[in-house]
């Protein structure tokens, strides 16, 4: 599962947001101060813990990982396959809605170049601890950069996408609350409309309405000044003058209502190829696919996968994805195997395929530490 914040992807495109103006990552010579003596005794120790969780849930639940391994084993590797293809898919259409956003604002991206960069970002948002959401989007932000469209642009993108990502998923979630006929079904389902609307409108006015955006300058001027106290480089006069500038940039772009339906046709299908990729997962071992909570069990891992409380998820993806399945009614024998199933698609196929790419970018095509374009 990609992350959310779209992910998906992932680097999702939800997780991508631009940054401000002339602040495109951190620089790269600047040495910074590590308390390795302190750190490396923290780290030993919590690796000794984690092995430690691990060996006694392995004695624990040795007769459950023996039904869970029967099920692998019976795994049918031609669904795998095709749950691969439409992963794959799913990604294309990521790929598809950021060079559809690039024109919309008289920008461009090749087809290779922008889906080794949407492979690279999500690989980079899954593995990177803690920060993998900010360092994908300066990397997709710096790498879009570097193909010739103006910082405006970019970051213009990157704001559409991950509105469209997190308006789509409302949607989604949406649909799989009201399917369940309850009135508790119902009630999610409005929050989730209620989810995906404020975002698109609180974006819209933000950057169209003067009084709203000046508001938000004002609040953020005074975060920086409160701020300031601890980060040099927020106090500053004109951090206020500096995002008031971004926004009117930002502004200036305008979203046909084609291209803006196309851009939440692509987030929209991502999602719902993912969710297809969840039921081809089951399939593959064997399970039924429990059609009434499916949307839900998928969205408790998409949750799940946003908390970042680990790199990409892992662990507690797979525990919430697989708890959902056995809430909708399907056996732990058969929901465990389905949820590795998926990950192996969702999660380390992409994450392989991003890293494959990230080694085989030559160094004179990344973008240089300013952001200025290629080495």
């Amino acid at each position: 599962m990609r992350s959310t914040d779209g992910d998906h992807g992932v680097v999702s495109p939800e997780e991508g947001q631009p940054l401000p103006a002339g602040q495109l990552s951190a620089p790269d010579d600047v040495p910074v101060a590590q308390p390795a003596g302190r750190r490396r005794p923290l780290g030993l120790l919590l690796r000794v813990l984690l092995g430690l969780v691990a060996v006694a849930l392995v004695v624990v639940f040795r007769h459950r990982i023996a039904e869970w391994w029967d099920g692998l084993v019976g795994v049918a590797w031609k669904w795998v396959l095709l749950a691969a293809v439409v992963q794959l898919l799913s990604m294309q259409c990521l790929v598809q809605q950021q060079r559809g956003l690039l024109r919309a604002g008289g920008g461009s991206a090749p087809l290779g170049s922008a889906t080794s960069i949407i492979y690279a970002g999500n690989t980079i948002s899954a593995t990177v601890p803690v920060a993998g959401a900010a360092a994908s989007a300066a990397y997709t932000y710096r790498r879009l950069h570097a193909l010739g469209n103006s910082t405006g642009l970019v970051g213009w993108a990157l704001a559409v996408s991950g509105i469209a990502a997190t308006a789509s998923l409302a949607v989604v979630l949406a649909v799989g609350s009201a399917v369940t006929g309850s009135l508790m079904g119902a009630l999610g389902a409005f929050l989730a409309t209620v989810a995906g609307v404020v975002p698109v409108v609180g974006l819209v006015l933000v950057l169209r309405h003067g009084p709203t955006r000046a508001v938000v300058v004002r609040w953020v001027s005074r975060a920086a000044a409160v701020l300031g106290r601890w980060v040099p480089a927020l106090r500053s006069d004109r951090v206020g003058l500096r995002v008031d500038e971004l926004l009117s940039s930002l502004g200036s772009f305008r979203l046909s209502p084609l291209a803006g339906s196309a851009a939440g046709s692509y987030a929209l299908a991502n999602w719902v190829l993912d969710v297809a990729t969840l039921a081809l997962a089951l399939v593959a071992v064997g399970a039924p696919v429990p059609w009434q909570g499916l949307l839900l069990a998928w969205a408790a891992g998409a949750l799940a996968s946003s908390a970042r409380l680990t790199p990409g998820g892992i662990g507690v993806v797979e525990t919430a994805l697989a708890s959902a399945l056995v809430a909708a009614g399907l056996p732990a024998s058969q929901a465990v195997p389905a949820v590795l199933v998926y990950r192996l698609v969702s999660l380390w196929l992409l994450v392989g395929i991003g890293a494959l790419v990230l080694v085989a970018t030559p160094a004179s095509r990344r973008p240089s530490p300013d952001g200025a374009g290629p080495e």
